[in-house]
């Protein structure tokens, strides 16, 4: 067993030793000490669960796969006019709701017969359900007695129904951002599911296909409409065109006809009048130029038609030759030399003819510069003339250009509009689907409700957790305290053994049951007591430098086993060669008096009151002395507490090595405050489990205060129950259990 487990006694609460970090150790020992509970609230759950599933129907799920065509590449290279399906995100996730519409589905009723269906049509109706068919009974059917409601678009009851069954058991999905969508139908009988799965993805690409149908037909019907209009809007402008023409006598200059003459002749004038201008403009630059020249004196013959004329490049030649023939004659000869008198004439006659040359050509500028001015003087007063003339029907050609614009307009309209007609009809043909069914619905295998694996792994983990909550719940209601580790750590107490509990086997021998004291006296190696003989050694300890000789055992309500601890731990100190006395002060319920079969005896009472003496009272036995309650006492309380029973206490002190008071319980009377002033140390015993913690902490922490609290003895403990503390663990395997003889 436990050996004694000392600390310095604390006031409570006070040094608990308790962390936030998870304490692996009780963790274990938690599931060891309720595995039990555990293990039968999930077998109830599973059991359960197993029950429900066995009552449970099941339904057989088939799967179609749909593929949606994305945009398709223009055949003949431009916009249709009947809208083709957008794969966008929104539009696909869309075509489920598509697939779930009521048109859609009551297609399929209807098909498929299911408002007759035993599943979907007359099963088990719900609350709306139920109302709905009350009040249609109630009205009758849509259409009987009612001409007009027959014409409308109501759907009857029996349809509804099924189509709302139908939706319930249909499942829409796509398959990972594709254009695949997933149709899933669940029922009862796995052939239905696969036709119903199949007949639901026909329905959508039929229904696909007579949309486009439907669509076309209507832009074919409108585009006949507008094309027809188009062309009248045409003829008329042509005629409006032509009309105004003849009343205004225009006549066109081309074969479009979108020129008159005079508007030919202005144009014609314009363009002669820029190309002039241009002239005159580059034949007064030349002459501004060379007139500058001459006028600031400078080479006129630098001027750019002067360099350009050959008749000047020429007369430069001879006057290069006979300036060098001057030059040369003048080294030879000298300067009065006829020779050279006649080259110098020459070149004078040569300078002169340039000049001349240039004189002219500075005219020829002059006189080209006058007549383009002229000519482009001319041509203003044409094209003054010409804009004159035409100045007065400017009003009638702003109306026929707006006529002629009005017609151009409807021409364009009416052929793209054409074109368009022409194009949609083509491709119309080509019976192109956006929808198909790529995987068809095959018969189901196995079941797919109810998924029997995961109900029972979700009611395995749900009795697992109801298990673990309702343990805990157990652990907090547990009143009482189930480990000395917790009364130390919530009380600051310290921990002096804990007794185990002896079982009806354990306290047979020789076919016959023995009471602790006596298994005790029998079993001196067994565990319990060693737990006896942890309490004395315990006690003994708690002050090693005066120990003890008088000690009190008490605890906070009755049948906690303190009277037998009394005995055993009297028994025990015999055994150790201790001179014991045990001393019954429990006068209302003395149990020792009647273990020790001492009713009748003298005893304490008769020793306080004076009609017996200290020998005659006490009892020997085996080596221990024990002083027996005695009679009955009105007034035990003032017994206890007299000056009498002082002395004899004290008297008893000279006698015995040890004096163990047998006290009564703390809750119910105060007998044991009373004896507390005659004690050395009080052993404070409470029941395992059972007595509560307030309680303990309470009459525990009367003796506390006083300091005669010599530990707490942890009595009735079942081990096969108890849980293991880390340290403080109370194993049973082989290493632990062969130091006893039970």
């Amino acid at each position: 067993m436990n050996q004694p487990i000392l600390v310095n006694q604390r006031s409570p609460n006070v040094g608990a030793g308790t962390t936030s970090e998870l304490d692996l150790r009780q963790v274990q020992d938690f599931f060891w000490r309720r595995w039990k509970n555990i293990l039968a609230v999930t077998a109830v759950v599973v059991a359960s669960a197993t029950i429900v599933l066995l009552m449970m129907t099941p339904r057989y799920t088939a799967t179609a796969q749909v593929f949606l065509q994305p945009r398709k590449e223009k055949i003949l290279g431009t916009e249709q006019i009947v809208a083709e399906l957008s794969l966008e995100t929104s539009n696909v996730d869309s075509q489920v709701s598509v697939i779930q519409s009521t048109n859609l589905l009551r297609r399929v009723v209807e098909t498929e017969r299911l408002a007759d269906d035993q599943e979907f049509g007359k099963g088990e109706l719900g609350l709306f359900s139920f109302l709905t068919s009350i009040f249609d009974s109630l009205g009758g059917e849509p259409g009987e007695g009612d001409p007009d409601a027959a014409k409308t678009d109501v759907i009857p009851p029996k349809i509804s129904r099924a189509i709302r069954n139908l939706r319930d058991a249909l499942e829409v999905q796509r398959l990972n951002r594709t254009f695949v969508l997933s149709i899933s139908v669940t029922s009862k009988d796995r052939v239905k599911a696969m036709r119903l799965t199949n007949a639901i993805a026909n329905a959508f690409v039929l229904n696909t296909v007579e949309a486009r149908y439907e669509a076309a037909k209507h832009a074919s019907v409108w585009l006949g409409e507008r094309i027809e209009e188009l062309r009248r809007r045409v003829r008329q402008s042509e005629e409006e065109v032509a009309k105004f023409r003849r009343d205004h006598n225009l006549v066109a200059t081309t074969s479009e006809g979108k020129q008159t003459v005079t508007e030919q002749q202005l144009s014609e004038l314009n363009e002669k009048l820029i190309v002039a201008r241009a002239d005159t403009a580059e034949r007064r630059a030349k002459y501004e130029q060379a007139k500058k020249v001459v006028v600031e004196g400078g080479d006129v013959q630098a001027i750019p038609d002067a360099v350009r004329s050959e008749a000047i490049s020429r007369l430069r030649e001879q006057q290069a030759e006979v300036t060098r023939k001057e030059a040369d004659l003048s080294a030879r000869y000298g300067a009065r030399n006829p020779i050279l008198i006649n080259a110098r004439a020459e070149r004078r006659d040569i300078d002169r003819s340039i000049s001349a040359e240039v004189q002219r050509i500075l005219l020829n500028l002059k006189n080209d510069y006058e007549v383009a001015e002229a000519r482009e003087k001319s041509l203003e007063t044409s094209l003054d003339q010409a804009t004159g003339r035409t100045g007065v029907d400017n009003n009638i050609g702003v109306r026929l250009r707006e006529l002629e614009r009005i017609n151009a307009a409807n021409k364009m309209i009416f052929e793209n509009f054409l074109s368009r007609s022409k194009i949609t009809q083509e491709e119309s043909s080509l019976e192109e689907r956006e929808a198909r069914v790529i995987s068809p619905a095959t018969k189901p295998v196995r079941p797919s409700h109810p998924k029997k694996v995961l109900i029972l792994s979700l009611a395995t983990a749900f009795g697992i957790i109801l298990g673990i909550g309702g343990s805990v719940a157990l652990d907090r209601l547990n009143p009482g305290f189930t480990s000395a580790r917790e009364i130390e750590e919530k009380l600051g107490y310290p921990v002096l053994a804990t007794i185990p509990l002896l079982t009806d086997k354990e306290l047979r021998v020789n076919d016959k049951v023995m009471d602790p004291a006596s298994y005790l006296a029998k079993k001196p190696l067994s565990r319990f007591a060693e737990a006896v003989r942890a309490v004395r050694v315990g006690i003994q300890m708690a002050a090693v430098d005066q120990p003890p000789k008088v000690f009190l055992l008490t605890s906070s309500v009755s049948a906690e086993g303190k009277s037998t601890l009394a005995q055993c731990l009297s028994f025990s100190s015999v055994k150790s060669g201790q001179k014991v006395l045990l001393i019954d002060a429990d006068l209302r319920h003395p149990s020792s008096t009647k273990y020790f079969d001492a009713e009748n005896h003298k005893g304490l009472v008769e020793v306080l009151t004076g009609l017996a003496t200290i020998e005659e009272a006490t009892l020997h036995m085996n080596g221990l002395s024990f002083l027996p309650a005695g009679r009955k006492s009105q007034t035990p309380t003032e017994l206890l507490s007299s000056m009498r029973m002082k002395s004899l206490v004290e008297h008893f002190r000279g006698n015995f090595g040890w004096i163990i008071i047998d006290a009564p319980p703390l809750e119910p009377v105060i007998d044991a405050r009373v004896l507390n002033n005659l004690a050395d140390k009080v052993i404070f015993v409470t029941q395992w489990q059972l007595t509560a913690r307030e309680t303990v902490a309470r009459n525990a922490g009367v003796f506390a205060a006083s300091g005669t609290l010599g530990g707490i003895v942890l009595n009735r403990v079942d081990e096969s129950k108890a849980p293991r503390y880390g340290a403080y663990a109370e194993y049973k395997g082989y290493y632990h259990s062969r130091y006893y003889e039970n």
